[in-house]
C-alpha cells in the first residue's frame, strides 16, 4: 500500500516562502523593539552576544530591568521539527495589505505565557510581530 503524499510538507513552505537564514544583531534588536518587555513593558532590546549559540539560539536582554529570554534565529529547523506551524504561517494576515501568508524570521519567547514570531509579508514584504497561539505553557 502506498501512502499519498501530505497535503502541505516542508518542501512546499519552501518553495512558496523566503526564510531569512542569519539575520544580524541590529536587524533582531530593532525588529525586537516593536514588542514589549514582560516585566517593565518597556521595549528597547539587544542581544548579548556572549550567549550567541551556533543553533541560532541567542539571549534577548531588556535595556531598562534587563530580564533575559531566549531568541531562536535557526527557523529552517524549527519549521521541519513544528508541523503546525507552516499551516499557522499561511494564515496570518499582514497588517499592512491584509494578505494572508508570511515568513517566519525568527521568533522569541518573551515569558512562559508569551511567544512572539517575527514574520514578513509574503506580498508586500511589510515586517511585523505576530504573537504564537501555539506556543503557551500555561
Amino acid at each position: 500500500m502506498r501512502f499519498r503524499d501530505p497535503v502541505y510538507s516542508w518542501a512546499d513552505y519552501r518553495s512558496d516562502a523566503t526564510i531569512m537564514s542569519r539575520l544580524s544583531v541590529e536587524q533582531v534588536e530593532q525588529r525586537l523593539s516593536s514588542v514589549k518587555c514582560a516585566i517593565c513593558k518597556g521595549s528597547s532590546f539587544g542581544i548579548d552576544q556572549r550567549f550567541m549559540q551556533p543553533d541560532g539560539e541567542w539571549r534577548g536582554v531588556c535595556k531598562k530591568c534587563f530580564y533575559s529570554f531566549p531568541v531562536y534565529t535557526d527557523m529552517e529547523f524549527y519549521l521541519r521539527t513544528q508541523p503546525d506551524v507552516p499551516y499557522r504561517l499561511k494564515e496570518i494576515s499582514c497588517t499592512a495589505c491584509d494578505h494572508r501568508g508570511v515568513s517566519l524570521d525568527f521568533r522569541a519567547t518573551l515569558s512562559v505565557r508569551e511567544a512572539i514570531y517575527f514574520v514578513t509579508c509574503t506580498n508586500c514584504k511589510r515586517t511585523f510581530p505576530e504573537k504564537s497561539s501555539l506556543e503557551a505553557f500555561e
